[in-house]
């Protein structure tokens, strides 16, 4: 049974600072691939990530700091010393003060960007939220570490059309693949039985190297900001399987299973 969710109060941020004659986001702005108007629609856009740990601390700070309107971050969990190796959102002083992730995430991402709103929720994904967590929003980033929790977002994402950005990184690989409900593969397809994935190997038991984690929570972002600039036709077009260490990325085909779930919601993108 999933914990009820503590919405944490916002705090409402007054930051007086030297007016630079260069716009904030002008980096972007000058890209080919996103530009003016892409960088007007991520500052429009509303997002959630589910989960604060390696993954969404750096997928967290690097789309707030790209300016994304509304961020929705949400993690049960408190930070602790050895989350510090790979977990860039946090230092030894949330650590010792025993602040949840939400809460500390919350206030490092407005000392990032004090512009965008945040809605940090101290709280475990369940059947009894996710539907919530997920509602009002044009994009999720998976950031979990718990697989069950992933089926269930996924699920919730195809019920709305919401695209859904998975990833997920152990030793020192990882796997980042883009969901568009009605369009690509979903979750299921790529694994069909929740049971078998359990079974996967964990950071837990066998280590996790930080700048894998970085470059799976980047890739990740990546596909974030296509989506939210206005590029979706240019997210990737499978399953994106990388190893940091040996340096070596290649993207695996994935089908769409004629007899998953997700196959009910063809008609939402069609109509």
């Amino acid at each position: 049974m999933a914990s009820k969710a503590s919405y944490l109060p916002v705090i409402i941020y007054s930051l007086e600072f030297h007016m630079d004659p260069i716009p904030r986001y002008s980096r972007h702005m000058l890209l080919r691939v996103i530009g003016e108007d892409g960088q007007r629609r991520i500052e429009q856009s509303r997002i959630l990530v589910a989960g604060l740990g390696a993954l969404g601390s750096v997928a967290a700070l690097l789309l707030a700091r790209a300016g994304v309107g509304f961020m929705r971050i949400v993690d049960q969990d408190a930070p602790e010393l050895h989350n510090l190796q790979r977990q860039v959102l946090y230092d030894e002083a949330d650590v010792h003060r025993g602040l949840s992730k939400a809460e500390a995430a919350f206030a490092h991402l407005k000392a990032a960007n004090s512009s965008i709103k945040i809605e940090p929720v101290n709280a475990e994904i369940g059947p009894d939220n996710v539907d919530a967590l997920v509602g009002g929003v044009d994009l999720v980033v998976d950031a979990l570490d718990n697989t069950r929790t992933r089926y269930l977002v996924n699920d919730a994402i195809l019920t709305r059309g919401i695209p859904y950005v998975f990833g997920g990184a152990v030793e020192t690989v990882g796997n980042i693949m883009t969901i568009i409900p009605g369009k690509t593969p979903c979750l299921r397809c790529l694994w069909p039985n929740p049971e078998a994935v359990e079974n996967h190997a964990r950071a837990s038991t066998v280590g996790v190297l930080s700048s894998g984690a970085a470059t799976v929570a980047s890739l990740q972002v990546t596909e974030a900001l296509k989506i939210l600039s206005g590029h979706e036709d240019q997210v990737l077009s499978g399953l994106l399987v990388l190893d940091v260490w040996r340096g070596c990325f290649h993207v695996a085909p994935v089908r769409r299973n004629p007899q998953c779930v997700c196959r009910k919601f063809e008609y939402a993108t069609e109509a």
